[in-house]
């Protein structure tokens, strides 16, 4: 007998967490896939997990925390294929950088580019000297 109370009561909550939900319409169901989504590709721009392919010898051991201490240096210029630069699939891309802890110049660039056109390369001064010395100094496309 007390097992079927407990099944009740869950049953019951269920219901009501459920009618809670359901109160606010398909506009609360819209809200929660939008912010999802937006999530979703918050997470495309932050984070490139792929692999890079160059005809040219490049190297790059670059490492960075957060924008506000980086370390390495590192030159690509070729194809990468994951999801970088927001997108999955095959895009060219750019990539050279310095970081020395407290300071870092970065040039990078995704799909079409021309590396003669520097309004075509994000080009951008980070670290915590680069954001108290150069705040505007963060050239190319946004």
């Amino acid at each position: 007998m007390r097992r079927g109370k407990v099944v009740h009561r869950a049953a019951l909550g269920l219901l009501v967490a459920g009618g809670l939900l359901a109160s606010g319409g398909c506009g609360a169901i819209r809200a929660v896939a939008v912010y999802v989504y937006d999530r979703v590709n918050d997470t495309a721009d932050m984070v490139d997990i792929g692999i890079s392919v160059s005809g040219k010898r490049c190297f790059s051991v670059y490492a960075c925390g957060v924008g506000l201490f980086t370390a390495g240096a590192g030159y690509f210029d070729g194809y990468f294929v994951g999801l970088g630069g927001g997108s999955l699939g095959i895009r060219r891309h750019y990539h050279k950088a310095i970081g020395l802890v407290a300071y870092s110049y970065e040039e990078s660039a995704w799909g079409d580019f021309d590396l003669n056109n520097r309004d075509t390369i994000n080009r951008r001064h980070v670290g915590l000297i680069g954001w108290l010395f150069f705040p505007n100094k963060r050239g190319g496309p946004s």
